[in-house]
């Protein structure tokens, strides 16, 4: 670690997206920021997945509203709009591009169809731009097309974010612990052991990743790993809109002159024969060229956990952000930001949701 210096004013775990975006705000507000990376280089598994910022959440609008109650689901999207907000402000900032492709949710079946409509009936009460359009094309008989969804590349994002002189980056540095300051000599209130040797920082930031309970044992409860896979199809055939499928637990997008299949199960189910008889429908002809698997890190609830460590002050989380992580990063990381700088609310997001007797 010859490139990292002792006492940083934040020290930042993981250099994925999450980590990019804090050590990018934290930097633009004058502190020395260091990040830590496992890996090889920045970004993590952001290539493997799909690099879409979606409206919403996997789970339809009509079904949340039903679980949470009107208020609550309507507050949950309202949140991902304004992180689309946000993501467009931060892409035009670092000169990169995000293109509007919207999405369309397709109906397996009559009920879920049914889910669909109502649940377009209540995004258009709520001024969202959604329409139940024809999906036989993909071999399914209607969809929820909504128009704000944002394609953009995650892995140009990070490094561009990254790339500030305030930040020094440390790759194949796996961090192993961070402990309370021991002794008076030592600058900074936590010490964090990688590679080893000590960093010393006023606050150390676990930004993403389903590694954070190891650091931090009270998100062992609050915070599983959840699988992800992908599997590259090689078709040739335009697909201009990304599609959601299986409730939300399967996305597919084209990804250069192949389509990309990205899913996942919450339930602990093996979610690949599922997407292998979606790849049948969809497009029964084409081979698969890549497979590709990876851990992302979501909540009890499905929404990110942001804020300070219960058991170690100074050390906050940014986490959790689960399966439509770019649908809360910006969000997610505004929300960190502001309680870190300002002392600001968390609101919605914050950890002590879980900790509250």
């Amino acid at each position: 670690m010859s490139t990292l210096s002792d006492t940083y004013d934040s020290v930042v775990v993981g250099a994925g997206l999450t980590g990019a975006l804090v050590a990018h705000h934290l930097a633009a507000a004058s502190q020395s920021v260091a990040v830590l990376e496992a890996r090889c280089a920045p970004g993590s598994t952001a290539a493997k997945g799909a690099g879409i910022a979606f409206l919403g959440t996997p789970e339809p609008y009509a079904a949340l509203q039903a679980r949470l109650g009107a208020d609550e689901g309507r507050q949950i999207w309202k949140l991902t709009r304004r992180n689309l907000d946000m993501l467009k402000t931060t892409l035009q900032s670092v000169h990169q591009q995000a293109t509007p492709v919207g999405s369309l949710r397709i109906a397996a079946d009559t009920s879920e169809a049914t889910l669909l409509q109502e649940s377009a009936i209540l995004l258009r009460q709520d001024l969202y731009a959604a329409e139940i359009d024809d999906a036989t094309d993909f071999g399914y008989q209607v969809g929820l097309r909504t128009a704000e969804d944002l394609a953009f590349d995650p892995e140009a994002l990070t490094a561009a974010l990254l790339d500030h002189p305030n930040i020094t980056v440390e790759y194949e540095t796996e961090v192993q612990a961070i402990r309370p300051a021991q002794r008076p000599a030592e600058s900074a209130p936590l010490s964090i052991w990688a590679r080893k040797h000590y960093l010393h920082a006023t606050n150390v930031i676990l930004a993403g990743g389903a590694y954070a309970a190891r650091l931090c044992p009270s998100l062992a409860g609050i915070v599983k790993p959840l699988t992800m896979h992908a599997i590259d199809l090689r078709n040739a055939a335009a697909l201009p809109t990304p599609l959601i499928l299986n409730q939300g637990h399967i996305v597919v997008q084209a990804h250069g002159a192949n389509w990309r299949m990205v899913g996942w199960s919450g339930t602990g189910e093996d979610i690949l024969p599922v997407m292998a008889a979606v790849a049948q429908q969809l497009c029964p002809d084409a081979p698969v060229a890549a497979r590709h698997s990876w851990w992302t890190a979501q909540s009890l609830d499905g929404l990110p956990v942001v804020g300070e460590a219960p058991d170690m002050p100074n050390m906050y989380i940014v986490n959790g952000l689960g399966t439509y992580g770019w649908s809360w990063v910006c969000i997610a990381v505004d929300r960190l930001i502001g309680a870190l700088l300002h002392n600001e609310k968390i609101g919605r997001l914050a950890l002590d949701r879980f900790t509250k007797d």
